[in-house]
């Protein structure tokens, strides 16, 4: 009985369907699993993901001076299994100009929590109000101010005379 192959051409008339790229963000100082949680769902929803980490300079001016430099941060994220491709230097406040189209993003996504700008302008809004924003689940029992809360706590606690 002759051997069956399995036919790896593609009918011509099938169309291919376009790559669907997906953009995340954010500072990912003291990254924990919560944030390569955040990263494997993002991943899920498309084909590439696009991770956009802010500078240095950028978290100082929105939220306070990072513990991690700009330069690891970029390395730890490169090393999540999830993400095709790092951003340095992403605007912290994004917009669908300067960074989903700039780098041919779908659409953002995000958790639950919501990221405000120090004036509290919600800084997914111009995303949202162009139909191009994914909220996702936020990872249960794990955020990098409980890690702080946790650090200070046990340094106070050894430390305590």
């Amino acid at each position: 009985m002759p051997k069956r192959t399995k036919s790896t051409s593609k009918s011509p008339t099938a169309k291919k369907r376009k790559q669907v790229r997906v953009w995340a963000d954010g500072c990912y100082d003291m990254v924990h699993y919560g944030h390569a949680n955040s990263l494997r769902q993002g991943k899920a929803l498309g084909d590439y993901l696009v991770v956009g980490v802010h500078s240095d300079e950028d978290i100082a001016k929105n939220k306070g001076p990072p513990v991690y430099t700009e330069q690891e941060r970029y390395r730890i994220i490169r090393a999540i299994k999830w993400v095709d491709e790092v951003v340095e230097g992403s605007p912290y406040l994004p917009t669908p100009e300067n960074t989903l189209d700039r780098h041919n993003c779908d659409f953002c996504i995000h958790g639950a929590d919501i990221s405000t700008t120090p004036d509290g302008v919600d800084t997914y809004g111009a995303q949202k109000a162009a139909g191009r924003y994914r909220e996702i689940e936020r990872t249960q029992g794990v955020s990098t101010t409980d890690l702080v809360g946790r650090y200070i706590w046990r340094i106070c606690d050894v430390h305590a005379f």
